[in-house]
């Protein structure tokens, strides 16, 4: 009994398979290594935030200091005043800025509760928050040494969510989240496109269709999915987005393309699955288990300069993050078009980068599927 039972074990894992060398070792050790070392901080830290101190002093000179000490916040960028701030957050220079007030110590001795102005941006509601409440604690801490404990809070902490006033988690999430969705099923819907002639035998019949023309065989088979999942995927992303700022029609044209751009390059992606793998349930599984995750790397749930360098690149390459950071970009308006079409054109590249890979183990594949096809028709 144990040596059938070591007979079936050498057999089924003594092969080479490069599949199986994926999925037990690649996948899991590599995905799982990455999560874990993208949350081994205690939390993000060195975030980069604005600063607009009116006139100058010695208690603005310590809130400062002391918002730079904090862990989580790094004032990058001093602003002559609050417009030029808003600018360098809305072009993503920084995630939120503090305004200090030139009379600010005067009005704290007098003990009429001043405040200091924290702008942040509405969809990144955690970062926000992690910055917050670090610029909460640097102003006690300077308020109570300056009236030396003898008034509870005498600088307050005004917040201000720019963006998304009313903090609605349908634009902090609920756009990260659509569009995770349209990422992993158009990788899938890639995956079993491609995947189905292979699975019923009919690859002859798919290149005769096409003329033997491998790169009529994939667009065929691509254009009407990117099509139809597209125009879904921008159908939802007008609904959720009906409450923010209007954009104009050349932001409408670069978000929309952007999402026929994501649809296009995840189903190449899950082409390029089926023509290095050859089976459909491989190619599914290997789609599900790239695709899944995705959200957790992008950027929405935890900022991405916050992660190793390892995880940064990793995240650069995934097609979800270039459109979260395209849509994201049209938060504010019009003013985001530059950084939207900088993701525009990554995208392009993706799209043109996975195509060619798919064509290329298409070609290689496919030819040989249907002769032995054909093979084995004529032994029937």
């Amino acid at each position: 009994m144990l040596r059938n039972i070591w007979a079936v074990a050498r057999d089924a894992y003594g092969r080479k398979d490069f599949c199986l060398v994926l999925l037990l070792f690649i996948f899991p050790i590599a995905l799982c290594s990455l999560m874990i070392s993208m949350f081994s901080a205690e939390s993000p830290y060195d975030l980069p935030i604005g600063a607009v101190a009116e006139g100058g002093g010695e208690l603005q000179g310590k809130l400062l200091r002391a918002i730079e000490a904090t862990k989580t916040a790094s004032i990058t960028k001093r602003c002559k005043d609050i417009s030029e701030c808003s600018s360098a957050m809305r072009s993503g220079e920084i995630l939120a800025f503090v305004y200090i007030p030139h009379d600010l110590e005067k009005h704290a001795i007098r003990l009429e509760a001043p405040a200091v102005t924290v702008y942040t941006n509405g969809q990144s509601l955690l970062t926000s928050k992690l910055i917050t409440n670090d610029i909460r604690v640097a102003v006690a801490t300077q308020g109570a040494i300056l009236v030396k404990n003898t008034v509870q809070n005498p600088i307050g902490v005004e917040l201000h969510i720019v963006g998304n006033p009313t903090g609605n988690f349908e634009y902090f999430l609920g756009i990260g989240l659509v569009i995770a969705l349209f990422h992993i099923i158009s990788m899938l819907l890639g995956a079993y496109l491609y995947a189905f002639p292979i699975r019923e035998k009919e690859v002859g019949k798919w290149l005769s269709i096409s003329g033997n023309s491998i790169a009529a065989a994939y667009l065929g088979r691509l254009w009407p999915g990117v099509l139809i999942l597209g125009t879904e995927l921008m159908g939802m992303l007008a609904v959720v987005r009906s409450g923010m700022p209007a954009i104009e029609t050349i932001d409408k044209v670069v978000l929309y393309g952007g999402g026929y751009l994501m649809v296009a390059v995840c189903m190449a992606i899950g082409a390029s699955f089926v023509g290095i793998v050859g089976e459909m349930r491989i190619a599914l599984s290997a789609a599900a288990v790239v695709g899944g995750p995705a959200f957790a790397f992008c950027g929405q749930t935890f900022p991405v300069f916050a992660m190793p360098f390892v995880i940064r690149c990793w995240t650069f390459i995934l097609p979800i993050t270039q459109m979260m950071q395209l849509q994201s970009a049209f938060f504010f308006g019009h003013f985001g078009i530059e950084r939207a079409f900088h993701s525009f054109e990554i995208l392009a590249v993706f799209f043109v980068f996975w195509s060619l890979v798919a064509l290329f183990t298409l070609g290689a594949r496919l030819p040989r599927r249907a002769k032995k096809e054909e093979a084995e028709l004529c032994s029937a």
